[in-house]
């Protein structure tokens, strides 16, 4: 073996060769297995989430009056009044359709009235989010329309708490408008002399 290698020397290099090649290997390995920013992925997936939550936004509208079931209703950014009257069932037979702005993007919280025809009522946009029971320039109360009151607004009346407000607000979406105030005598639970006490608080 001696004689072998005295006769071939450069055989001892070839080891050392090998050796070498394969940490140059490793070497240059390690730092391509790490081209992947880990902040860029996650920057990108942050975007992504954001992105979609903005897309799932939920807002909610009120709409009231001339439709078949008065009540609160769930939209998404970028709906328009038209169809928060789908949601509702459509106009009722009573309805002022001229008095509607079919294309107006909703927005969040807002209060859509339908006026009935030859009602006379302030432009859509601009019912009040308070109570209905407010003052006038006269001094004396507004009566309140159990046709688009909410259940706090209901609430209000004298002898009405918050069930018989609850179900007056159902037989609205079951039934319809009230067409008259002695139609409210059919709600369960409120009787004639309920509804005296309420004649002069209440309108349709």
């Amino acid at each position: 073996m001696k004689h072998y290698l005295k006769k071939y020397p450069y055989l001892l290099g070839i080891p050392v060769v090998i050796i070498g090649l394969f940490m140059g290997f490793f070497l240059l390995r390690t730092p391509a297995e790490e081209t992947t920013a880990p902040e860029l992925f996650s920057t990108s997936e942050s975007t992504f989430q954001e992105t979609t939550n903005t897309t799932k936004q939920e807002w909610y509208v009120d709409v009231k009056g001339a439709v078949k079931k008065t009540g609160m209703y769930r939209i998404t950014q970028g709906m328009r009044l038209m169809d928060a009257i789908d949601l509702a069932g459509g106009f009722t037979s009573e309805a002022d359709q001229n008095q509607v702005n079919f294309s107006k993007l909703l927005t969040d919280q807002e209060i859509i009235y339908v006026p009935k025809v030859g009602e006379a009522i302030p432009a859509i946009g601009e019912v009040s989010q308070g109570k209905s029971n407010t003052t006038t320039s006269s001094g004396t109360a507004e009566k309140i329309n159990i046709n688009t009151a909410d259940l706090t607004e209901l609430q209000q009346l004298t002898g009405i708490g918050e069930k018989k407000a609850a179900d007056i607000i159902k037989y609205r979406e079951e039934n319809g408008s009230f067409r008259a105030v002695e139609d409210l005598t059919k709600v369960s639970g409120i009787g004639e002399k309920t509804l005296e006490n309420l004649k002069d608080s209440i309108t349709i």
